[in-house]
């Protein structure tokens, strides 16, 4: 019975880590925001301006002008591109991202 406890708590200490977790809408607006907003160094984005596909193949042939590594880790990439194809223009719920000025 205590090995089935420690196998449990070891799973879930693996897979808790607050990358995991973190909300990719919440991550574009902080970390792509500061860039991606009204008079900032890039244009305005948001996950309506493409079809989910589109945004997979952006991000897949490295289309984006700025290395990203240096503000997102892989997982935090993984989970705004998530974000962006789950809003998209052909989603079911196309969405406008609020990002702070």
């Amino acid at each position: 019975m205590k090995w089935r406890i420690v196998c449990c708590m070891a799973l879930a200490a693996a897979i808790w880590t607050p990358a995991a977790y973190a909300d990719g809408g919440d991550l574009f607006r902080q970390k792509c925001g500061s860039c991606h907003q009204k008079g900032g160094q890039a244009p305005p984005v948001n996950p309506a301006d493409k079809a989910a596909v589109v945004w997979e193949k952006f991000f897949d042939r490295n289309r984006h002008t700025v290395d990203l590594s240096a503000a997102l880790n892989e997982a935090e990439l993984k989970s705004v591109v998530e974000y962006l194809q789950k809003f998209a223009a052909d989603s079911d719920r196309p969405e406008t991202a609020a990002i702070p000025k």
